[in-house]
């Protein structure tokens, strides 16, 4: 669908030098972003009963705009806790300074201008390379056409080697491909700070230097670009500007990558020649070289101090950042390409984006369905004829089907989307907090595109059986059994969504049978409300299996005329006795809709705030 609307790069009629100047802005003064960080302390304790862990140890370093920095230490140094940090997502127990080119950060500037790639970045998998690229770009610029956005796509996949696999799905991809994608979608909008953790990390060296050396390139363009790399090589070594060493959560350096060795010299560890600078570091702060670290430690704080003085713009200079920064003059030339699209046209590219994934998810699309219509077949078989008999065990076994269809549609919406959601919402918090588009638009669109599907497989389920057991061919009733039968399934779904959104697959496979089967034996099936004990009542209240029943059994049996009786005598040949012998009606029957639709826009509401919790956790 997407594929067929794209031009390939070949008719794409633009000048080279033309498509350079769309997709690299030159160099803006104002787009400069420096960060810099100040004693930071970080603490984690896992429980009460355990002492704290220190994370972050009085680090004290900076990244420079038109630089690329690499941050090297052995695991649990503190490397990727340390860009967290940095972006703002870990507040609680921080301690310590950060500011953005000499004011103090907050969180707007921070979701505005800095882009964070974790190590483990969650694709869609229903989207290929092209669409995922293509999409990001349409998210995230403002006032381009469709040919200046293709351009961006098949450049950042050209540069990324990803031009191969542009109609590959993501789920096909290569680990190195899903690597290189996850970096290109956030390339796109040209961030004024890029933070990528582990980058390298399941490429070949060749592919490797080629990002590196775009990386290097961007930092040209005014972008900071800060990688966390374990051990570069030489060739990768050589293309950075700085270099930060940590281990054990200490800055054991942080500077220029060619005064590296020299401080190290002073504290007494002499590089052998040509030997990889990274392996030498990463040797002596890990012990493996001896000497005092101690005093290296102090070494590389005093160097620091002493260079950052020496550096320090003037007064002027400073006072002069300072209210560019406060003015919000950050970023002027990018602001005018990349801006916050609006709702509406973020929910339009949402819709697209989940048509093309629900097209492509055959498998599920299909055993939805499938399941549906082979239950509702079962069913009809199973209670063939019995909606019009007024048999004492036809009728016992009639009002079984219109409990046991409720039921059915609550299990079979219910437990995909818990398996199904937390997988989302993952690729959700991760293009939210990289400030792609508003919960508001991503939620809104989430229940739209699932309605379609829903009314399909519940007209499915409910008319098939309907027709096969015998109920009244009246429109009236058949439109109140869909009613609720819809309700219900959209009831389902969106309890399903909730459980998963809150606890995640494991626990949600648990919670649901065990909170919902409870609420089935005050549905009125099993037990009559007015044997129900007093203190039981306000189960049987909150019990949407109650309302859902009774709204099928009113659309069968109430208001209806006299059943048919095979007998001399059918006790049950008023339906108005069924009804009174299950103590029915004891609402009417709008009443049954408002409650079943208040519950579901109230489940809405619930899962609305427990992503937004989700957002606020995440940044923590």
């Amino acid at each position: 669908m997407l594929d067929a609307i794209m031009l390939d790069e070949n008719s794409c009629k633009i000048h080279l030098q033309e498509s350079k100047k769309l997709l690299r802005p030159g160099k803006s003064q104002n787009s400069q972003m420096c960060i810099e960080f100040s004693d930071l302390c970080y603490s984690v304790r896992r429980n009460r009963k355990e002492t704290e862990t220190k994370i972050l140890r009085n680090v004290t370093g900076h990244f420079e705009s038109g630089k690329l920095t690499v941050i090297i230490g052995p695991s649990g140094a503190g490397k990727t806790t340390l860009l967290k940090v940095v972006l703002d997502e870990r507040l609680t127990d921080v301690k310590g300074i950060v500011t953005i080119n000499g004011v103090e950060r907050d969180r707007g500037m921070v979701r505005k201008h800095v882009r964070y790639v974790p190590q483990q970045f969650d694709l869609l998998p229903f989207l290929t390379t092209r669409e995922t690229l293509y999409i990001a770009a349409r998210l995230k610029l403002v006032n381009q056409d469709e040919q200046v956005i293709r351009l961006i796509v098949n450049d950042i996949a050209k540069s990324l080697s990803l031009s191969n696999c542009l109609g590959t799905l993501a789920n096909k991809l290569s680990g190195g491909e899903r690597k290189r994608l996850s970096i290109g979608v956030e390339l796109i909008a040209k961030p004024s700070v890029l933070l990528l953790d582990e980058p390298t990390s399941g490429l070949d060296s060749a592919v490797s230097n080629q990002l590196i050396n775009m990386l290097h390139g961007m930092a040209r363009e005014n972008c900071t670009v800060v990688c966390v790399i374990h051990q570069p090589s030489r060739q990768m070594i050589s293309l950075f500007d700085d270099i930060m060493v940590l281990n054990q959560g200490r800055s054991m350096y942080c500077g220029p990558k060619s005064e590296i060795l020299n401080t190290y010299s002073i504290a007494g560890f002499t590089c052998p020649s040509f030997y990889n600078t990274a392996e030498f570091v990463l040797e002596v702060i890990t012990e493996q070289r001896g000497g005092d670290l101690e005093n290296l430690y102090k070494i590389c704080r005093d160097e620091y101090e002493n260079s950052r003085s020496r550096n320090r713009p003037n007064e002027n200079e400073s006072t002069d950042s300072k209210q560019k920064c406060e003015t919000g003059d950050i970023d002027t030339s990018t602001n005018s390409i990349i801006s916050k699209k609006s709702t509406w046209q973020q929910q339009k590219i949402l819709f697209l984006r989940s048509l093309i994934c629900i097209k492509r998810d055959i498998t599920l699309t299909n055993l939805k369905f499938a399941a549906h219509v082979a239950n509702g077949l079962f069913f009809g078989a199973v209670f063939y004829n019995f909606g019009d008999d007024a048999d004492v065990q036809k009728v016992m076994s009639n009002t079984a089907y219109l409990f046991l269809s409720v039921v059915f549609l609550f299990y079979i919406n219910s437990l995909p989307a818990i398996l199904m959601f937390p997988t989302e919402a993952t690729v959700f918090l991760q293009e939210y907090l990289n400030n792609w588009y508003s919960l508001r638009a991503y939620y809104s669109v989430k229940i739209l595109t699932d309605l379609p599907l829903q009314i399909l497989c519940a007209s499915s389920f409910l008319f098939i059986p309907y027709y096969m057991t015998g109920q009244p061919m009246e429109y009236i009733r058949i439109l109140q059994m869909w009613t609720v039968g819809l309700l219900t399934t959209i009831f389902g779904q969106t309890a399903g969504i909730l459980i998963g959104a809150a606890f995640g697959t494991k626990s949600g496979l648990f919670l649901i049978p065990a909170v919902s089967t409870p609420l089935a034996l005050f549905a009125g099936f099993f037990l009559k409300f007015k044997d129900i004990p007093a203190y039981l009542q306000p189960l049987s209240t909150v019990s949407f299996y109650r309302y859902s029943f009774e709204g099928m059994m009113q659309a069968v049996y109430l208001n209806r005329s006299q059943l048919s009786c095979s007998e001399i005598y059918c006790f049950f040949s008023s339906p108005n006795k069924i009804l009174s012998m299950m103590d029915m009606p004891t609402i009417p029957f709008y009443v049954i809709l408002i409650v079943l639709s208040s519950w579901i826009l109230c489940l809405h509401i619930i899962t609305y705030a427990v992503l937004c919790w989700k957002i606020y956790f995440a940044r923590k």
